[in-house]
């Protein structure tokens, strides 16, 4: 079987690129409206004249505390429903702990976890009457495989917590709140550290952890985010899915 998301409309978050941009893509080839949501307004643009779909693209910045009242009052707009919250904006932020800023923990915290929640929050009742669903992209690193990436492991472990709680909280209104936790992922989140170490140091190195052997690719976590968000995982919730390549195992 596959997912069908026909007569459905979906948010994605960090949408211009990466784990969101494949998830677009993929929701779109399944049927979805989507609404895609990043800074970015020319590359959303680009994406949305390539999409099959009916499309919304909202070029927001999600650090600012109105966003999520203005992204649901579009898509809502524009669609008049939600059947799908995919919350895949992020900070990333890899420096030592003794070197780490109140603004860059802050910021780190506000858009990958306070303002994920605020979406939810906003969406609950749009969601509530569709019976539809949320997932969250985590990461190992909540996990503590990070290293120096002390306030993005926070941020994530946050977001685990938030998927399990919410989950409960929101069964009995038929809405499932779930998280795909990627691993080594290639994606531009990693440039800073390619920079910082050496593209083929990090590219060599960090691979020796995961047990396939290989670097995971967007298409691939994107596969399990819309499985998540489709009826084929109908009775799936609170749940957090590795997609780590067996990065964890060991």
């Amino acid at each position: 079987m596959e997912a069908d998301f026909k007569g459905k409309v979906a948010v994605v978050t960090g949408a211009s690129r990466g784990i969101g941009e494949a998830t677009a893509r993929q929701l779109d080839a399944s049927g979805a409206m989507t609404v895609l949501v990043a800074r970015s307004e020319d590359k959303l643009v680009s994406i949305r004249e390539e999409m099959k779909n009916p499309s919304l693209h909202v070029p927001i910045d999600l650090s600012l505390d109105e966003a999520p009242k203005t992204i649901r009052e579009l898509a809502i707009e524009e669609f008049g429903k939600i059947d799908v919250l995919v919350n895949n904006a992020a900070v990333e932020r890899n420096e030592p702990a003794h070197k780490a800023t109140t603004a860059a923990i802050d910021e780190t915290l506000l858009v990958n976890l306070r303002q994920a929640f605020m979406l939810c929050s906003v969406f609950a009742k749009d969601l509530f009457a569709t019976k539809g669903n949320v997932v969250n992209v985590s990461s190992t690193a909540a996990a503590g495989a990070g290293g120096t990436q002390g306030a993005y492991a926070a941020s994530k472990g946050g977001l685990n917590t938030l998927t399990k709680n919410l989950s409960n909280e929101w069964a009995n209104k038929g809405v499932r709140v779930n998280a795909c936790a990627p691993g080594l992922v290639l994606t531009e989140m990693w440039e800073p550290t390619f920079e910082l170490l050496g593209e083929e140091n990090v590219m060599e190195n960090f691979v020796k952890r995961v047990p396939l052997g290989k670097w995971g690719t967007p298409e691939e976590i994107a596969n399990v985010v819309c499985f998540l968000a489709s009826d084929l995982a109908s009775y799936l919730t609170g749940q957090i899915v590795r997609v780590d390549g067996g990065m964890l195992n060991i």
